[in-house]
């Protein structure tokens, strides 16, 4: 039995000692710890890349719109230095104010301006001084376009030119030419009790002002 033993335990196909299994293993373990640490490494290095280029992305981004903000308030201030010489030359000519002119200064007053009201008045007439009350609010809101009042009594060139049979009436001046003439309150629904907006919404659908939306 002892002879047998032996020779089993030294033929060329016996198993390896127990003792060897183990380092088997742990040679294997040792390769899959190196693996996963490059893999780790190379994740790593990636993930340090892609943050350097979001960085630098987000920090492209971020110029871009500084400098885009300034460019807007650039513009936005000319924009707003223009609106005031323009409203300071608007407001030199007579913009803003509802004057009463006479007959012989109504062309000239029509050459300065590009969009004009003129009002033709007569004292004796309550309708007048209803369209008096609307139109001295609306000058100083739209000071783009004159506003004046013309005694009808007092200019009868400009009543015969300008066809005017009714009081009150607005005739409306664009470009130095009288575009459309208001005949009393006969464009309003409510007749001599319109209120200024619908007044003003009247004005805004011939061109004469512009309404802000």
């Amino acid at each position: 039995l002892k002879s047998r033993r032996l020779s089993v335990r030294n033929a060329p196909w016996a198993p390896l000692p127990l003792i060897d299994r183990p380092q088997s293993g742990g040679v294997m373990e040792e390769q899959q710890r190196t693996v996963a640490d490059a893999i780790a490494e190379i994740a790593v290095s990636a993930a340090k890349e892609t943050e350097a280029e979001l960085d630098a992305e987000l920090a492209r981004l971020d110029a871009l719109k500084e400098d885009d903000l300034e460019e807007l308030r650039r513009k936005r201030l000319e924009e707003m230095k223009g609106e005031h010489k323009k409203r300071s030359e608007k407001l030199a000519a007579g913009h803003g104010e509802y004057e009463n002119i006479e007959e012989k200064d109504f062309f000239n007053v029509a050459k300065k301006s590009d969009f004009i009201v003129a009002h033709f008045w007569r004292e004796s007439t309550w309708r007048c001084e209803v369209m008096d009350k609307h139109l001295r609010q609306l000058c100083r809101k739209h000071w783009g376009t004159r506003f004046v009042k013309i005694n009808a009594e007092k200019s009868p060139y400009l009543v015969e030119r300008l066809h005017i049979w009714c009081l009150p009436s607005l005739v409306l001046c664009k470009n130095g030419k009288t575009d459309h003439t208001v005949v009393g309150f006969s464009e309003f629904a409510t007749g001599d009790e319109a209120t200024t907006e619908e007044v003003e919404e009247l004005l805004a659908k011939y061109g004469i002002i512009t309404l802000d939306r």
